[in-house]
């Protein structure tokens, strides 16, 4: 693969994936991305974001399970896609998307 700042040949590498939630630092370590050793420009794969979503998914449903926040995991779940559900359909009103079809309604899985 080559980088599409500087043309150089990137380079395959595992790095933690670090994201801030709520003031709190959420790590994903070991995820593969493709690096340019020329600029510096980072890619990450499709299946890397994928993981690194799920993974962080994971780690806030457990932070809010710790912290007294979800009693019911699948409960809990249930509620967010209801709630995606209606946010869909308000989207659609509003003109933002045309169908429902075009918003995947998976979370956290």
């Amino acid at each position: 693969m080559r980088c599409k700042y500087c043309g150089r040949d990137m380079i395959k590498t595992k790095t933690p994936f670090k994201r801030p939630v709520k003031g709190e630092m959420l790590v994903v370590p070991d995820v593969e991305v493709y690096s340019c050793p020329g600029c510096g420009a980072v890619y990450f794969p499709e299946e890397t974001i994928r993981h690194a979503g799920k993974k962080i998914g994971e780690k806030l449903i457990q932070v809010a399970k710790e912290r007294g926040r979800i009693e019911d995991e699948k409960e809990y779940l249930r509620k967010l896609r209801e709630q995606k559900q209606i946010d869909l359909e308000e989207a659609i009103k509003r003109g933002e998307i045309k169908k429902k079809d075009d918003v995947p309604l998976k979370i956290f899985t």
